[in-house]
């Protein structure tokens, strides 16, 4: 949600609070409560912001003095400690002390961040007295997204010591941390490894099956300094990349046995490999030499096939060109990747820009984006592309729109225009909104003369009004060619 919608939210739930009656309320009430801790935070700016054309959406003395901030919904008082008059936010903020629930708890934290001490004081008197493990998530919520305001370490300070003091921390921290806010449950992560409270089987329970890669990784990393032996070796095989990247970075040599380091080399994630290979050079392991022998079984699953090929292709040498050649037409498309991948880094310049010409028009999507990605690094011409350009396969046509405009300057503008008249829309809509950005950012700088083949082809694509008018005027213009006018 913009702060220009949030207005528009804002003003018309004050619209209700102000004129309507009870079912309004509760409708409003609903709509308020949907929203999470950021949207709050957007929609309490809103509410003040004004301009020279428009006054602030919850403003004004003579309709909010009469409102009924004790009717049964909450929504009128939560509104109106919205207001830009400190004191009628503070009038609001009293009237919503002792009302439980989601609205109430996150219209008072909303109130703990206010710049009037005054109001903060009332919040503080009508929250932290009566604030327990239920609503403490929605509290936590809102002053953990607007952590960075002033007054905002300030009132975690307040909340925490409140909650810790009418609760124990396994009761506070077991309701957090089955919060639907990531940063909640982060904060009661926080709370637990503290205190010390969260278990070793706990942790685990964590690192294996957590939405939250952050949490994931925190765990495994504290899991570290707490877990025997055999609950750390649980790291290396876990289901989550943090876990096992934190056991082949941290854990102890007598833990991470050669055999296990070894069986990293080939793992799923790419950063876990990477950081393999450092642990087996520091150990004497060679993983090149490891790589070939794996490439070398017949029986080598293809994942594991194209991670040992990917592998190779940053640990072997120009000798290793005849393996990635001879995997360029593998049955899976994840090894001919790998295979362009280690050929594009290792290969000669002739080689590799063939190979990859020829690798744009494959089958795989995954394929010919690497190949485009390569062609573009090695600076390769857009001619390359040409035989991308005529395939039936979108995504081979993607990739030649890739490829062509990788050179820049007019290169780019061709083959956005060429993207932009594709049968594709998707392929489409890419070569117009590359032109469209062209215009913004890189026209007014693009003064490299135009060769006569190139200027024609760019007329001829002008010609065909494959992109607006006033988007082709003005390429027409900067690229000096002069059009017919339409029809």
């Amino acid at each position: 949600m913009t702060l220009s919608e949030a207005r528009t939210v804002v003003s018309e739930l004050a619209l209700a609070a102000t004129g309507s009656g009870t079912k309004a309320w509760t409708t409003g009430r609903r709509r308020l409560e949907a929203y999470d801790s950021r949207t709050w935070l957007l929609l309490d700016e809103a509410s003040r912001t004004f301009s020279y054309a428009s006054s602030a959406a919850v403003t004004g003395q003579e309709e909010w003095l009469k409102v009924d901030l004790a009717e049964p919904t909450g929504l009128v008082a939560a509104l109106t400690s919205f207001h830009t008059d400190g004191r009628i936010r503070q009038g609001a903020t009293r009237a919503l002390a002792d009302r439980g629930g989601t609205l109430p708890s996150r219209a008072l934290a909303l109130r703990l961040l206010d710049h009037v001490p005054q109001v903060r004081a009332e919040a503080h008197h009508a929250l932290l007295s009566t604030l327990g493990p239920s609503d403490a998530g929605a509290v936590l919520g809102v002053l953990l997204t607007g952590r960075g305001r002033q007054h905002a370490p300030a009132a975690l300070s307040a909340v925490r010591d409140a909650l810790l003091g009418r609760s124990s921390v396994n009761d506070l921290v077991e309701t957090l941390m089955r919060s639907d806010d990531r940063l909640v449950r982060r904060w009661a992560f926080g709370e637990a490894r503290d205190q010390q409270v969260l278990t070793v089987e706990r942790m685990l329970d964590v690192v294996r099956s957590d939405p939250d890669q952050h949490l994931r990784a925190a765990a495994a990393e504290w899991l570290l300094n707490v877990a025997n032996t055999e609950q750390l070796h649980e790291l290396v095989t876990a289901r989550s990349v943090e876990a096992r990247l934190a056991a082949v970075t941290y854990l102890p040599d007598d833990v991470l046995v050669d055999k296990d380091l070894v069986s990293l080399l080939l793992d799923r994630a790419a950063r876990v490999r990477e950081q393999a290979r450092w642990r087996a050079r520091r150990r004497g392991i060679a993983p090149a030499t490891y790589y070939r022998d794996q490439i070398g079984d017949a029986a080598l699953a293809p994942r594991s096939l194209a991670a040992s090929l990917d592998g190779l292709a940053v640990t072997g040498s120009t000798d290793d060109l005849p393996v990635f050649i001879d995997h360029l037409r593998h049955p899976s498309a994840a090894v001919r990747t790998a295979a362009l991948t280690g050929l594009s880094l290792l290969g000669q310049t002739d080689l590799v820009l063939n190979a990859l010409e020829t690798a744009l028009l494959d089958q795989s999507p995954r394929v010919t984006s690497t190949a485009a990605r390569a062609l573009v690094r090695l600076r390769a011409l857009p001619s390359r592309a040409e035989a991308a350009w005529a395939s039936p396969q979108p995504w081979t046509r993607r990739a030649a729109w890739r490829t062509a405009r990788g050179g820049g300057s007019w290169d780019r503008v061709e083959a956005d225009l060429r993207a932009a008249a594709d049968t594709d829309p998707q392929v489409a809509a890419l070569g117009q909104s590359g032109i469209r950005n062209w215009l913004s950012t890189s026209a007014a700088t693009t003064w490299a003369k135009l060769s006569d083949n190139q200027h024609k082809r760019i007329q001829t694509l002008l010609a065909s009004r494959s992109v607006s008018e006033p988007t082709t005027m003005a390429v027409a213009f900067h690229a000096r060619i002069q059009l017919q006018p339409p029809g």
